[in-house]
């Protein structure tokens, strides 16, 4: 079981920086490299978890205030058993000089403890959804960060019989590249 979801991260991860590169190839004005660490809160089966996400976004602007957004969350649930929920999403955004908008897909790879009406057990999948997030820059390059992500994690799983997951963070942002005013 291990050996499979390793496997599964490390193609994703593969993937993600793939395209990372690709998208780092667009002209300097046109690229963005974005990175902070969120805390908030994973709801999966029936009780509310912490979750700690450092996160990374990569941002390819076409046409002067839209872009698309490469996206990517690691989230760490600590606990007595420790779980991750690793999401990447690919956006549509609206960009001003403050303010991000993006809304689309994501997939993501999970691996947690998880209680259900009857029963806790260690679940793993691979969930679709949907994906949004704004951020705020407020101070030049430093801003605020807020998403949410759902999931549809099917499969047939005793703990979560077609369940939908909800993410939602908030955390400060730091801005590498691109514009600062």
């Amino acid at each position: 079981m291990g050996g499979r979801s390793t496997t599964r991260t490390t193609t994703l991860v593969r993937w993600g920086c793939a395209s990372a590169l690709v998208v780092a190839q667009a002209p300097a004005a046109a690229s963005e490299f974005s990175g902070g660490v969120s805390v908030g809160g994973i709801q999966i089966g029936t009780e509310p978890k912490l979750a700690v996400s450092p996160f990374v976004g990569v941002l390819w602007r076409r046409e002067k205030d839209f872009r698309i957004d490469v996206h990517n969350m690691f989230s760490i649930v600590p606990g007595s058993r420790v779980g991750f929920y690793d999401r990447t999403a690919v956006t549509l955004g609206y960009v001003t000089e403050t303010r991000n908008v993006s809304i689309g897909p994501s997939l993501s790879v999970y691996v947690m403890p998880v209680c259900g009406a009857a029963i806790c057990d260690r679940v793993m999948g691979i969930a679709p959804g949907g994906h949004a997030r704004s951020d705020w820059y407020f101070a030049g390059r430093l801003g605020a960060s807020v998403s949410a992500n759902v999931d549809w994690a099917g499969g047939s799983s005793l703990v979560l019989p077609g369940g939908v997951v909800v993410m939602v963070t908030a955390g400060p942002i730091w801005r590498f590249g691109g514009e600062s005013k």
